[in-house]
């Protein structure tokens, strides 16, 4: 059978084409007739539109069928009567898996299924494209031909615009009985169950609130073409004269960044898209539908571009619609949400100080799209205790603000609109989560000791001082990280002296006698502020930050060191330098350091009893010279975070990456062994701050390998100590020595089993 390739007439599926189909498809819906006649008005006008034989809609309905709806080209008695199980023929198989399927022979497909009293016998070619709306499938648009052929790209490209019209259309209400758009809406407000990863343990419920709100809901057609496009030009003005501003507020950006705003700019100002948007308002969509219908059209043609810079415009693209669409609808960018009493953010992706502008006492659960475990935002909230489960994209396009949502941070997932009994069984787990908080409270003077006798020292990360009443309710034995960026991070400015000693004083006030330990803030590369030259780095993680711009910008560290003296008079300092990566540059610190005591000196001021220092061991460079450092300190710290990203070149902040690694890996636990045995021989104290240590599994292995002092945060302390009374130290680092030699990928899953055949409590 020979394949033709055809081409419809009226000038194909371009710009103008889809013009016409979409005149076409707003008289019928403007019909007054019934909803089944307006309904075939629209399905006989696409099979005109694609010269197809056949065009058939199915819609779904309760219990997850899809009934026939309306067709032009098969037989009229068919319709209500013809009806496929999800997963079921070619139409069952669009929907279940959420894409378009094409073949010339469908006969001949593993999928078919034959329905005698539809009469497509005769057919051949199969177009079939599913009709999605809030990440659901509402139906299957499908278009069908007698001869076996090839439909194009832009045949395709033509009917996906048509199928995410028609999904706008049905839950609109202008065009499906009152009934029926009853039925879709239940469908689109169902509960909803959906599986991510969890970051921050915890159970949090409430109501749904974007950082950044989907698209306000509109019509889809309209009646006075010119006042819409008078709308859609305020819009655009609004639009470009926002992106002006952003373009101004960023004058000190160079380089890459700078070239990715201006063609950002660009495209607000691209004659070709405002010419289309102009044509699908004139041809009857509303001004918002326009911006909808002219965005997927894009997504489409990049979608199958070859070179990733194209691809990546897509979002420029996506990001310029959304705006767009809030402008008309009249919303401000950048507006603060409105929080409810018990409020689960949802959120593609946010940054540390966006999270810490946030009500504490509302915000109970956060939900973001692709963050890692390790990532600055998922620190924020582990340090705040918010549960938190990320990998959940499409959880913004499933969900409305004001929906019930439960996040469970334990398991890694989500519920939207829970129904009564899930409800029930998340109340009973929090019951017995609070039971089992209980418990470890009750445990918190006992002492972390070894069933062989090995003494643990369990400290907490903190970076607020609202984290500082844990110290004493978790009766851990200090804070043996306290982050102080984000003091830096959200402002508009450097954070004056006067505002750090306050922070500084407060939190030693806190601490009632328990030792802190102050790490100088580690900002540059990933974190930075508005206020501050971003400048222009490929990899910002191993960029200038930390301790390296430190020394090159003392007018940023001195302030810091001097607001730590002068908090700490009297006291103990603990100051420790991160992201270190030679031992010379501790002598840079040093020499800073002693500026500012003799500073305070001059001053008449009263000075710590005594000041500590240490150095954040990040870098294999670092640990490989841990012993040559170590002796320029007075302790160590190892920051397993950078340490594992660095050692394997995973980017920690990348979700695909991250998972390509595990810190139970011998290589990099034989490499961790050997700092510690470094730090040992010069008898200098070394703890492990990485967030690995929430961990009970690797943290006992940690032990086993010979760290004797770990900070973790608050919601591990307990279970910490309970696992570190219930193993034995010497067994476990005999255990390893037998296999860290041997080539293993991880040691997880045996030294998991151990764990539990030992006894030790991981629970």
């Amino acid at each position: 059978m020979s394949i033709e390739k055809t081409r419809p007439p009226h000038g194909g599926h371009g710009d103008q084409g889809i013009t016409v189909l979409l005149r076409r498809m707003h008289d019928a819906v403007a019909l007054e007739a019934s909803a089944q006649e307006r309904l075939d008005h629209l399905t006989k006008a696409i099979a005109s539109h694609v010269v197809a034989d056949v065009c058939s809609i199915y819609l779904r309905r309760p219990g997850d069928e899809l009934e026939l709806y309306s067709t032009e080209g098969l037989n009229r008695e068919a319709v209500h009567k013809t009806r496929l199980k999800w997963g079921e023929g070619l139409v069952g198989l669009v929907a279940e898996n959420h894409r378009p399927l094409v073949t010339d022979n469908a006969p001949h497909h593993p999928a078919f299924a034959y329905r005698p009293e539809t009469g497509e016998d005769p057919l051949h070619s199969f177009l079939g494209v599913p009709l999605i709306r809030s990440g659901k499938t509402l139906g299957v648009l499908v278009v069908q031909n007698k001869a076996a052929r090839q439909y194009t790209d832009e045949e395709v490209g033509a009917v996906q615009a048509v199928a995410t019209l028609l999904a706008e259309i049905s839950a609109s209400g202008e065009l499906l009985s009152r009934e029926e758009t009853a039925v879709v809406g239940e469908m689109l407000h169902g509960p909803e169950r959906l599986k991510g990863y969890p970051i921050v343990n915890g159970i949090a419920s409430g109501q749904a609130v974007f950082l950044q709100p989907p698209a306000p809901k509109h019509k889809v057609f309209a009646t006075d073409a010119a006042g819409e496009a008078a709308r859609l030009e305020e819009g655009l003005n609004n639009l470009r004269a926002s992106v002006d501003a952003m373009l101004a507020q960023n004058a000190g950006l160079s380089g890459v960044s700078r070239e990715l705003l201006e063609t950002y700019r660009l495209f607000a100002y691209d004659r070709s898209w405002k010419e289309r948007l102009r044509s699908a308002v004139f041809s009857g969509l509303t001004a918002e539908s326009a911006v909808e219908q002219v965005k997927n059209e894009n997504r489409a043609r990049l979608l199958q571009a070859r070179d990733p810079y194209l691809r990546e415009r897509m979002h420029d693209l996506d990001d310029l619609s959304h705006r767009l669409l809030r402008h008309l609808s009249g919303e401000k960018n950048g507006a603060r949400r409105a929080l409810f009493d018990r409020t689960i953010l949802l959120a593609r992706e946010m940054g540390p100080a966006e999270l810490l502008e946030y009500d504490r006492n509302a915000l109970k659960g956060l939900v973001l799209g692709d963050v890692s475990a390790t990532s600055h935002v998922a620190i924020v909230a582990r340090a705040l205790d918010i549960p938190m489960v990320t990998g959940l994209g499409e959880a913004i396009d499933r969900c409305e603000e004001g929906d019930a949502v439960i996040v469970d941070g334990d398991a890694g997932e989500i519920h939207i609109r829970p129904t009564s009994d899930v409800i029930e069984a998340y109340r009973a787990k929090r019951e017995f989560q609070s039971e089992r908080q209980a418990a470890f409270v009750k445990e918190r003077d006992l002492p972390a000791v070894t069933k062989d006798g090995v003494k643990v020292s369990i400290m907490l990360n903190a970076g607020l001082a609202l984290d500082m009443p844990h110290l004493h309710e978790t009766g851990a034995e200090g804070i043996g990280l306290f982050r102080t960026e984000l003091q830096f991070l959200i402002g508009s400015q450097l954070p004056s002296v006067g505002s750090q000693k306050a922070l500084y004083s407060e939190v030693l006030k806190l601490a009632k006698g328990k030792p802190v330990v102050f790490r100088t803030a580690d900002i540059g590369g990933d974190k930075t502020a508005s206020y501050m030259d971003h400048g222009n780095e490929v990899n910002p993680a191993m960029g200038w930050r930390g301790l390296r711009m430190a020394v090159d910008r003392p007018g940023m560290i001195r302030p810091q060191l001097r607001a730590l003296i002068a908090a700490a008079a009297g006291r103990e300092l603990y100051v420790m330098f991160p992201m270190v990566t030679l031992p010379k540059e501790i002598d840079d610190a040093r020499a800073l350091l002693d500026l500012e005591i003799e500073r305070a000196k001059r001053s008449g001021a009263e000075l710590p009893k005594a000041i500590k220092i240490g150095a954040m061991i990040e870098t294999p460079a670092a640990a490989w010279r841990a012993d040559l450092i170590a002796q320029k300190v007075d302790f160590l710290s190892v920051g397993g975070n950078d340490l594992a990203q660095f050692y394997f070149a995973a980017d920690r902040d990348s979700e695909r990456v991250q998972r390509r690694y595990d810190p139970m890996n011998p290589g990099f636990m034989s490499f961790l062994k050997t700092c510690v045995e470094k730090a040992a021989k010069t008898q200098t104290p070394l703890a492990y701050c990485g967030e690995q240590a929430a961990d009970p599994v690797t943290a006992a292995a940690f032990i086993g390998l010979g760290v004797r002092s770990f900070s973790a945060p608050a919601t591990s302390v307990g279970p910490f100590r309970r696992m570190t009374r219930s193993l034995d130290a010497g067994r476990i680092a005999a255990w390893l020595d037998e296999r860290l030699p041997q080539p293993f990928e991880t040691l997880r899953p045996q030294f998991t089993k151990f764990l539990k055949d030992s006894g030790v409590a991981l629970e």
